[in-house]
Formats: structure tokens, sequence, C-alpha cells
């Protein structure tokens, strides 16, 4: 069973989930996330926190309990996530998922996320920690109301790990991060689930 700690502000709710059952993978009695919230989840491999993410987003359906979504838009980044055509360059792939016109008013280059040099290489010769950053900043682009980050320390350098927590404390919307990165955890300030264990 997951548990909260930290105080769940008052005022409108993102997310709200009571005795959500995923057979075999999760069970989850409680999870309210406030506006504007940034919740941590943790728990050993195959305790659910990526099928959470997956229920979340809608990409999963549970075998009993309610799941109430209330962010409008919702963003996802997967552990091994796909940004599209391996012959498109990473500059054409981040446009393509987010449209010319938001590609235009949030250039890649100023999300600072991706070497202006890779902008030009063609998705299937990044690393994986590169194709992480440039899904990452497809999902920070669109400005999601609740942006859902599965293990997104996994395969990115320390100095990026920093970023990406700055990034996190300056995003307007909800957020929920899994992770099992100790230097995360350690320094996580908002409030923390436990699953599994």
């Amino acid at each position: 069973a997951g548990h909260l700690t930290g105080d769940a502000a008052a005022g409108g709710l993102a997310v709200c989930v009571r005795d959500l059952r995923v057979d075999g993978r999760l069970r989850l009695d409680l999870l309210d996330l406030a506006v504007g919230e940034k919740l941590l989840v943790t728990g050993p491999n195959g305790a659910g926190k990526s099928t959470l993410l997956a229920v979340l987003h809608s990409d999963l359906a549970p075998d009993a309990g309610t799941v109430d979504v209330r962010a409008r838009r919702v963003g996802l980044l997967a552990q091994d996530p796909d940004v599209g055509p391996p012959d498109r360059s990473a500059a054409t792939a981040y446009a393509d998922a987010v449209g010319v016109q938001r590609a235009e008013t949030v250039p890649l280059r100023e999300l600072g996320l991706l070497h202006p040099r890779e902008h030009g290489t063609a998705v299937g010769e990044l690393s994986l920690g590169q194709r992480r950053r440039l899904a990452l900043a497809v999902a920070v682009a669109d400005a999601p109301d609740l942006l859902l980050l599965d293990e997104p320390t996994n395969h990115v350098s320390l100095r990026l790990a920093g970023e990406l927590e700055s990034a996190l404390g300056t995003a307007p919307g909800s957020v929920v991060v899994t992770s099992h990165d100790r230097w995360l955890r350690r320094r996580w300030e908002g409030p923390h689930l436990a699953v599994g264990g």
C-alpha cells in the first residue's frame, strides 16, 4: 500500500486517487495531488511506479478504484521515449511533436536540454540520454498542467539532473516524478509517496 507524507495544499486537486488496484502490479489507497504540487514517488523495482504513471496518463485502466485526473493537459516522459522516426533530425522531431507554432514560441535551443550541435542529429543516432533530453523538451514545451516523469535522471549526467531539478522547481503545473535515484531523493523537498516494499 502507498502512503503520502507532507501537507497536501488546500485548494484545487490535479489528481485524486482512491483504492487503486492494478492486479499484481500496484495497490494505492489514497493519493491527492494539489494543483502546482510536486510529488516524488519511490519504491523498489516492480513496486508499480511506472504503472501509476501509466494509469495517470490514461494508458492503462485500473482493475479497481477511482482515478480522477483533473489536469486538462498531461505530459509523460517515459523511460525509453519514442521521439519520432529515426531518420528525422532532433529539431524536426521536436517541431513535429509540439507543432510548428509552439516550436517557434518555445524554441528547442532555449530549453537548454539538448546541445545545439545535436539539433541536426538524426533521432536514430542520438544516445538514450539524448533521446530522453529531447522527449523531456517536448514534454516541457507543451506546458502541461500535469507532468509525469518516469525515472528522469536515468541515463543523464549529474549536471542535467541538477538542471532538471531546477526546472521542476519552477514548473508551473503539477509534477509527479518516479525515481530510485538516491541523489534526487536526498534533495527532494516536496511530498513523497512510497509504493510497494
